[in-house]
């Protein structure tokens, strides 16, 4: 990839200063002539978006002080941001990756790459591709093909009023108030919640409502 001649506006989401300034040392070699707006948290971030309207690519970690990445990717899509975003992560975990490109990051890359990785991610988007590694490539693949047939699996055992449990439960009612809202009793929403923590494989019932969400059921 040839350096730009204008010069590139980058924002680094990072709580890590001595990260921050080298991520900004590895893409003032990709990019050249680059100005890097850092923000330390996901409001920071925000703000830095809201008053710049001339940011070319956002390099944000997972883990943040006030939220996660997944989540401040989108409250930058709901701000309708259109720079790429790159998921930068220490988490070595193909199901964050699958999660993270669902949400619509551009690119995801292991916070222990060098250089070559973060240029090989920038000229993949600037392509048109989403980037993730080769290894990252074949695991998601696989985790895609057995994560559908958990979802299937889990799918066929979901009547569609213990869906509707599922739902209430996702928005914080209690039983008495899934029963209310569904007119039924309490008896028969604790049978509900039961029978969706063993289908679902969970410990307990915000158990239930992650591996719902994981899975794409609710």
């Amino acid at each position: 990839m040839t350096q730009c001649t204008e010069k590139t506006v980058v924002l680094l989401v990072d709580d890590h200063p001595i990260y921050l300034d080298g991520i900004s040392v590895i893409l003032g070699d990709i990019f050249g002539e680059v100005e890097v707006l850092t923000a330390e948290s996901a409001d920071q971030a925000i703000d830095v978006v809201t008053q710049r309207s001339d940011i070319d690519w956002i390099f944000l970690d997972y883990k943040l002080p006030d939220c996660d990445g997944l989540a401040l990717t989108k409250r930058l899509n709901d701000l309708f941001v259109t720079a790429p975003i790159i998921m930068m992560t220490g988490v070595d975990e193909i199901a964050l990756v699958s999660e993270a490109i669902d949400t619509g990051v551009s690119g995801f890359i292991h916070k222990a790459s060098g250089k070559q990785v973060f240029r090989e991610c920038v000229e993949a988007i600037e392509a048109g591709n989403a980037f993730i590694t080769n290894e990252q490539r074949l695991a998601l693949e696989q985790y895609k093909g057995t994560h559908e047939v958990e979802r299937q699996r889990i799918l066929e055992q979901l009547s569609s009023r213990r869906k509707d449990v599922l739902v209430l439960i996702a928005e914080g009612y209690s039983n008495g108030e899934i029963a209310e809202t569904l007119s039924i009793s309490e008896t028969t929403v604790k049978a509900h919640v039961s029978a969706l923590i063993s289908i679902l494989e969970a410990d307990n019932r915000y158990h239930c409502v992650a591996e719902a969400r994981k899975l794409g059921i609710i």
